[in-house]
């Protein structure tokens, strides 16, 4: 399975598509990474209060040829932050770098969690609620609503490994 908006750039790693690293369509593997939300600990990032809702967003631009991809936002992916809309999307000029002592330009590896087909057809596709409030999902729509992401780094310049850079529950 491959995330909708990352169809092009995302590799799967193993034979379920949960595991996968990100290579941009030039080919590179090197990422200026762009984040919002709220550091706990050096290298850590969670989820951030914004405007009164949640928010945390993640965009790697390519290091060669600055093709900008949007990898994960709380708002659009999950149960919580798409359907319950605890969720809101952030203006692109309140993204920071994220930059390290040793490092501005990082590989990427994201692995996804999914609500098997048929749990997600009765919980989600078929849900009378969900219905009644507007939302029509199909199940194609589970590949973008995922359990928890975890978004790992590697430091080009300095090989060392950031993991969970991004860990969350979604669900």
């Amino acid at each position: 399975m491959k995330p909708r908006h990352l169809e092009k750039i995302y590799h799967p790693t193993d034979q379920e598509g949960c595991d996968g690293e990100i290579i941009c369509q030039c080919g590179c593997r090197a990422f200026k990474i762009r984040c919002f939300g709220e550091f706990c600990g050096k290298y850590k990032m969670a989820i951030h209060k914004y405007e009164n809702k949640y928010a945390q967003a993640v965009r790697a631009v390519c290091g060669d040829c600055g093709a900008d991809y949007l990898l994960y936002d709380f708002a659009q992916h999950g149960y919580d932050g798409l359907i319950c809309g605890e969720g809101i999307a952030v203006p692109d000029e309140l993204f920071d770098d994220f930059i390290t002592e040793t490092d501005s330009l990082f590989e990427v590896k994201m692995f996804l969690e999914y609500q098997g087909e048929a749990d997600f057809v009765e919980d989600v596709v078929n849900d009378t609620w969900l219905l009644q409030e507007g939302f029509h999902f199909t199940a194609d729509d589970r590949v973008n609503v995922w359990d928890s992401v975890a978004i790992d780094l590697k430091g080009v310049q300095s090989g060392m490994e950031y993991k969970d850079f991004v860990m969350e529950e979604l669900a």
